[in-house]
Order: C-alpha cells, then sequence, then structure tokens
C-alpha cells in the first residue's frame, strides 16, 4: 500500500465533492482497485479488458467542464503504482569534474538512453521483457519513459489501470537487465500548450505530485514535463503569421505576450495576479520526496564518500524564442540548485519547422552538446553532466512530413558519435516506432513509416549505437575522467553541419579519436605522450578494430589520413593509443 502523501498533507486539499470511493483511495489503492473476477470460484478469469477508473472518469468531466483539475484529483489518479523502490546503486553521481557520470562505486557509467515514451502504458509485462532484452543485448543501460500518459492523463493503460508507472517492469529492468529508467513523470503539455495555453498542473499539484515521485522513485533520474519550454510565446500564433506575411513574423515577434512559466502561472488561458513557478514547485517536489524517502541518510557520505543528490533536469524543445533563453535546461534553470543534469534536444528536422522561430538543427546535433559544455568551462560551480536528449529518431520523416526522406541508421550513426565526441556523459537514440510502441492496438500516429515496434526493435541504428560506447570504454576506466573534447587537434576546416569532423582525447595524453563522416582526417598528434602508439580504425558499423602501421614521433606529428573504403559506410573512427 502507497502511504505517501501522509493523510495529514492530503486534508489540505481534499474537497466535500470527492466521493467516498476516491477519499478511500486516498489513504490506499484498496478504494479503487476493482474485484478480481473469478477469485474463489471455478469461473475462468476474463483477460483483461480496456475500462475507465472513477478516478479517470471523475478527470475526464473537469476536464470537460474547464475547470482547472484540483491537486486531490492529481494526487489520486497516481495512488496505484507498484510498490518497488530502487536501491542506493540505483543512483548516478556527478564525476569530479562535473562533466561525466559515476556509480556508486565510483565506476564510469557512460549513459547509452534508448527512447520508450510509452513504456508503461503501452505494452504488457511480458512484451516489456521482449523490448528490455534486446535493449540489454545492444549496451543500452538507460531507457527514457513516461509515467503519467504523454496522450492524457484519463487514458489508462494496455490493462485498463490508471495510467502510470509499472513499478514491476522498472525493477525488471533494472534487475535483469540493469537498466536504469529516466523517469519523465509527465509530459509538458499538462504545463501548457504550444499557443501558450496553461495545462492542468499549478504549483499546488505540481509540488504535490513531485514530492510523491520523490518518494515513491529515490535514486531514479527524473527529466521533468517533456518537450517544454518554461519560456513561451504563441508559437501557433507566430508560425501562422509568418507563414501569412513572409517577414511578418520576425518584425513582430516582440508583440506576442512572453508566458514565463518560471514566473507566472496561467490558468485556462487566463492570467493569475500571484507569481508561480510550476518547474521550481515541481523540481523542489522531487527533492524534498527523496529527502524523505531517505530520512536520516540525506545529506550523509555514502560508504565510499559520495553525497547523493537527485539527478533531476527537464526536458526541452528544439526550439526557442529570439528575445529568450536558449532551449538548454541550463539556460533556464542554471542557477537552480536541483538542476543535476544539463540536456538539450536537436530534434527531428534540418530545416526551421516554425519559422521565423529559432531551431536547433537535428543534422548540427554537436552545437547545443559544445554549448552545454562550454556552460561548465567558463563558469566552474555550473558544470554538470550533460546529454542531448531527444536526436533524430531512425525511420521518422524529416520534420514528420511525409513528402520528405527519412532518417536511417547513417544519420543517426552520425550525430551520436559527434555528440560524444563533444564532452557529452552519454549519448540517447529513438526509433519512431519504438518511442510510440506501435502496434495493432496503437496505430503509428504519424511521423515516419508505419511499422510496428517488434519491427522497430530491430532497426540497425539500435545495434550501431552500442560501438560509440565501446570506443569511449575501450580506452580503459583510468582515463574515463579525463576525456575532453578535442577540436583543436584537427587541423583545417573541420567541415559543417553533419559532414564535421569531431574529435576527443584524455588530457594526460595516452589516447586520441577523431571521427569522420566522410572526409579525409588531418590532425596533429603531439598531445599523444611517448613513441610507442597503436594506431586503429573502429568501423562505427561492426564494433571492429583494424590496425594499421604508423610510426609515431617523426616529423611535426600533423598527419594526414585517408579513410577506408568499406561497403555499407563512409564513417570511421581513427583511434591512437599510447603505451608506456
Amino acid at each position: 500500500m502507497l502511504t505517501y502523501p501522509p493523510t495529514s498533507s492530503f486534508k489540505t486539499f481534499r474537497d466535500p465533492a470527492i466521493p467516498t470511493m476516491l477519499r478511500k483511495a486516498a489513504e490506499g489503492a484498496e478504494g479503487i482497485l476493482p474485484p478480481v473476477a473469478g477469485l474463489g470460484t471455478s469461473e475462468p478469469i476474463p483477460p483483461p479488458q480496456p475500462r475507465r477508473t472513477p478516478a479517470a472518469t471523475l478527470l475526464s468531466r473537469c476536464r470537460r467542464s474547464g475547470k482547472l483539475i484540483p491537486a486531490a484529483y492529481v494526487a489520486t489518479i497516481f495512488r496505484i503504482a507498484a510498490a518497488w523502490s530502487p536501491p542506493p546503486e540505483y543512483a548516478l553521481f556527478a564525476s569530479e569534474n562535473g562533466h561525466y557520470f559515476q556509480t556508486i562505486d565510483h565506476k564510469p557509467f557512460f549513459w547509452q538512453a534508448d527512447t520508450a515514451w510509452f513504456l508503461f502504458n503501452r505494452l504488457t509485462f511480458e512484451e516489456a521483457d521482449t523490448y528490455l532484452k534486446d535493449r540489454h543485448s545492444k549496451g543500452f543501460n538507460v531507457v527514457q519513459a513516461v509515467g503519467a500518459h504523454p496522450d492524457s492523463i484519463t487514458e489508462p493503460d494496455r490493462l485498463g489501470n490508471p495510467s502510470w508507472i509499472d513499478g514491476d517492469v522498472m525493477e525488471h529492468a533494472w534487475e535483469e537487465y540493469g537498466i536504469r529508467v529516466a523517469l519523465h513523470p509527465a509530459w509538458g503539455k499538462y504545463v501548457h500548450n504550444d499557443a501558450g495555453v496553461a495545462g492542468f498542473f499549478d504549483t499546488t499539484a505540481a509540488r504535490l505530485f513531485g514530492e510523491f515521485v520523490g518518494k515513491r522513485y529515490p535514486y531514479v533520474p527524473k527529466i521533468i514535463f517533456g518537450d517544454t519550454n518554461p519560456w513561451w510565446k504563441n508559437k501557433t500564433a507566430m508560425a501562422r503569421d509568418y507563414a501569412y506575411g513572409g517577414v511578418r513574423g520576425t518584425k513582430l515577434s516582440g508583440e506576442y505576450e512572453v508566458i514565463d512559466f518560471t514566473d507566472v502561472l496561467f490558468a485556462g488561458g487566463l492570467r493569475r495576479n500571484y507569481k508561480l513557478n510550476v518547474y521550481e514547485a515541481f523540481a523542489e517536489g522531487i527533492v524534498d520526496g527523496e529527502k524523505a524517502a531517505m530520512g536520516d541518510e540525506w545529506g550523509k557520505p555514502i560508504d565510499n564518500g559520495l553525497v547523493y543528490q537527485p539527478m533531476v533536469s527537464m526536458h526541452p524543445t528544439n526550439q526557442w524564442f529570439a528575445d529568450g533563453p536558449l532551449a538548454l535546461s541550463s539556460s533556464f534553470f542554471g542557477n537552480s540548485s536541483w538542476l543535476g543534469l544539463d540536456t538539450s534536444q536537436s530534434g527531428h528536422s534540418d530545416y526551421p519547422p516554425n519559422a521565423p522561430i529559432p531551431w536547433w538543427s537535428c543534422r548540427r546535433v554537436w552545437e547545443p552538446a559544445e554549448l552545454m559544455y562550454a556552460v561548465g568551462e567558463t563558469t566552474s560551480d555550473k558544470k554538470r553532466p550533460a546529454i542531448e536528449n531527444e536526436p533524430h529518431y531512425e525511420g521518422r520523416w524529416n520534420n514528420a512530413k511525409a513528402h520528405l526522406s527519412v532518417w536511417n541508421a547513417s544519420d543517426v550513426r552520425i550525430g551520436n558519435w559527434q555528440t560524444a565526441f563533444t564532452g557529452m556523459a552519454g549519448l540517447t537514440y529513438g526509433s519512431n516506432s519504438v518511442w510510440q510502441m506501435t502496434s495493432e492496438l496503437y496505430p503509428n500516429a504519424g511521423g515516419g513509416p508505419p511499422i510496428y515496434w517488434t519491427e522497430g526493435i530491430a532497426q540497425p541504428g539500435s545495434d550501431e549505437v552500442q560501438w560509440v560506447k565501446k570506443a569511449i570504454l575501450d580506452r580503459g576506466e583510468e582515463t574515463y575522467f579525463d576525456r575532453i573534447p578535442a577540436q583543436d587537434i584537427i587541423i583545417g576546416n573541420p567541415g559543417i553541419s553533419d559532414a564535421r569532423i569531431a574529435a576527443t582525447r584524455d588530457s594526460k595524453g595516452s589516447w586520441l579519436m577523431v571521427y569522420s563522416p566522410n572526409s579525409t582526417i588531418t590532425i596533429d598528434t603531439g598531445s599523444l605522450t611517448g613513441c610507442n602508439v597503436t594506431a586503429s580504425w573502429l568501423s562505427p558499423v561492426s564494433g571492429e578494430y583494424t590496425k594499421f602501421d604508423y610510426e609515431p614521433c617523426t616529423g611535426t606529428g600533423v598527419r594526414r589520413f585517408e579513410l577506408p573504403v568499406e561497403d555499407g559506410h563512409q564513417d570511421w573512427a581513427l583511434v591512437f593509443d599510447a603505451h608506456a
């Protein structure tokens, strides 16, 4: 039985109109669970059928009536969550230099995440196991999933239950496969939509929900309010006006009212007279919830000396407004103590999806990555691990337009190598069919050619992404945290867009690596220590090394390397390992 929030806290938000069944649900899940058919009799138990729970029905009525859903209703819908509690070993910690992840035993952790937004909503336990087993076999150690249903808070899950985290699946992912869930507790539409109209989350509901999530799932990385920015304008109107008038949107962009969800709350589209911060309330609620879960252990060093801090971030869009912050977590909340992970979304388009609104191009995924790394380098107390949280998905049309090309394994692979070599703490992969778990029951919502998730998990890009992690981990644990971006060793123009050459190296000189999508590599190898050096080509498609003859310590150290020729791909990683 879930006991949080405590009954005493819940009373603060009780409404006399809440039916008796929901009041019972506030104090335990029994009041909302249906009787089990056939229990204690000889009757067969029928298969689960989709149904609307009392809480879901009540929430739906509130939405139809146009009323802001009060905190009591929000809390009620999240009462039925399996009782597994993650152990301390689940936690991720920032490395000493701030840029990377380490585990509780000080081991390097390279974040290789898959995107499965509907994991908890659309799969049975057996189907989830099929998915997790496949991802484990390909080196994935993180899965991004949403707690509250991304489509509708009132939408039941596959078994007809109120849509929320399946704790059994989360436990199974960890215990059986060592996969962590990067939990997105609720999607951003519940804060505001593209037109800036507020959702039902006010600060009271957000904080209550955050406390619940933090206490129920301590040690789990949490990324709040997916695919929204807190500093917003009416994006829908701006894009429309620009399309009608050509440059009008650019000239008049300042005339669109700023809707700052870090400062004021718009409820039902109406301005309130008080300043509130939904994002801060949610994040601070998470921290307070985790603090309550840990009790007296909060703030104390663990046996190995690490002090746990919740790993919390937000999931920005790939667009922003010219007179506002860039679409990076650190741009919005860089001064907030709860921000433990910086994130970006380069998105799925290589042209402006909503001109004249600025955007990250998915062919320049390294651009926001460079900026996030630079935040820590220019301000020492702002160093955080950083992740590109949503790059273009394999099997998705460019900007989700069916008349344009589909992003393939090569497109995805190139972006991941470039991002990782820019100093990121890991990378993220996504398949257009897998994120939405398309099936006969859940048809393709668009964005790309319709295939079922069972086919999508076999797309080649999902297998190739592991070789990025392999390349970095193969250099050894001793130098993992000394990894730095190394664009300065590239001689000449590194290239633009997704043709850009990217380099990384050990700051102490034991290795360097250069990734090229298709161009000859000219670099200065002078950063390597000693003259006993092994040179190899690493295939980004197979993960295999091929050594070649290399004579170090001759000339100036500036060398030119022609890429191998192999059917199926043009990109290669050049690897140098210096030996004592």
